[in-house]
């Protein structure tokens, strides 16, 4: 009986993955540093497996799978348009990448607070404006934090974030 639980359990975490990976941009070469459906499109975060201070790339992607309407940077380069930072709450926190596009930003967070749970999405800003929050309709996969961060040498952000209402 236990190997027959073993065997379901395994095929299970098969059909997991796959379906994860049928919901993302990123390719199976790559690691999935963050990822969520927004309605019928899926923002996504790719990185190579390599990534470091010195070598690897990271990219944002977004808008229907197989489709997608941005990948930022569009050509695969070092990671110098990224910023991030952490979040402090009472009884929580979170943490935030800011992809840096001409007069674009976009803020891909999530969060944990007391007293309101879970949040996570992309915030677009032009020119320092907030333009549109879009909220993850599910649970993320998200490697964000300052682990990732200094393992990817990735800067501190000079700007901050406010995490939206």
């Amino acid at each position: 009986m236990l190997k027959i639980k073993s065997i379901l359990v395994l095929a299970l975490l098969g059909i997991s993955q796959s379906v994860v990976s049928a919901n993302t941009h990123c390719s199976h070469q790559e690691v999935i540093v963050f990822n969520c459906n927004i309605g019928k499109k899926v923002v996504s975060i790719c990185a190579s497996p390599n990534l470091s201070a010195k070598t690897g790339y990271l990219q944002y992607h977004f808008g229907p799978i197989h489709s997608p309407e941005l990948v930022f940077p569009s050509k695969i380069a070092p990671h110098d348009q990224v910023t991030g930072g952490t979040l402090t709450f009472s009884g929580g926190g979170g943490a935030y990448l800011r992809f840096i596009r001409n007069h674009h930003r976009y803020v891909v967070y999530t969060a944990i607070g007391r007293g309101w749970g879970e949040k996570a999405g992309v915030n677009v800003e032009k020119d320092g404006h907030r333009k549109a929050n879009l909220i993850c309709r599910n649970q993320p996969i998200s490697e964000l934090g300052p682990d990732f961060f200094e393992r990817a040498a990735i800067k501190q952000d000079p700007i901050g974030f406010e995490l939206p209402e």
